[in-house]
């Protein structure tokens, strides 16, 4: 295992927020609510920011984490691609928030183009071709795929998501990891590999290195 993974595990520990799936962990301890004397003598109960339910503050957090990784499956992903509508693909000719105007000019600032790019993608490259020249609209998982293979930092990540009208959750799985590779700067394909196995994600669009 390389030596990394425990540092994205204390990093997950510390993000993700998905309280369904955390408070029914066996052995997780529910956090006690706060509680204030008012003046009439009644006790009242207020509750405590999300934070404090995540599995940072668990005493037996690398328990439950190992509990709730032998839980984990990737849900996350799309069959197709959605081409725009007629009027939509209007809107983006004019709007400059458009994706594809996005992406080009996040790849302008970096050493690879767009061709480059959909040739390390997964991706058809017909649908490539539409998707750069606003034809198709990109799907969440194929953001952060070129994201990662573009190695962009998480302030273009982020901006790239908001143009497709996405965010990054931190209930998913999947968006807890990508962002811990993006903010560290984790681009060695070996290690990108590694978290996504160490955490069950898949259905990205990362092409298999030859």
């Amino acid at each position: 295992m390389y030596d990394f993974i425990a540092d994205l595990d204390a990093y997950f520990c510390e993000k993700y927020a998905n309280y369904d799936k955390l408070c029914v962990l066996p052995g997780y301890r529910m956090p006690k609510m706060q509680s204030t004397m008012m003046r009439d003598g009644r006790e009242y109960a207020y509750t405590l920011p999300p934070e404090t339910m995540r599995l940072a503050t668990q005493e037996k957090k690398d328990e439950l984490l190992v509990a709730l990784k032998a839980q984990m499956l990737d849900t996350t992903f799309s069959f197709s691609f959605r081409p725009y509508g007629f009027f939509e693909k209007i809107g983006k000719a004019f709007s400059k928030y458009a994706f594809h105007k996005a992406l080009k000019t996040t790849l302008e600032k970096g050493n690879i183009s767009e061709e480059e790019l959909g040739k390390q993608l997964s991706v058809e490259p017909s649908v490539w071709k539409a998707i750069c020249k606003g034809g198709f609209a990109p799907t969440k998982n194929l953001i952060l795929s070129i994201a990662l293979t573009a190695q962009l930092s998480m302030d273009d990540t982020t901006r790239l998501l908001a143009c497709a009208e996405y965010a990054l959750d931190y209930a998913i799985v999947k968006d807890v990891v990508v962002s811990y590779l993006l903010e560290q700067r984790v681009f060695n394909r070996g290690m990108i590999d590694a978290a996504l196995q160490e955490y069950r994600v898949s259905n990205l669009f990362l092409k298999e290195e030859e």
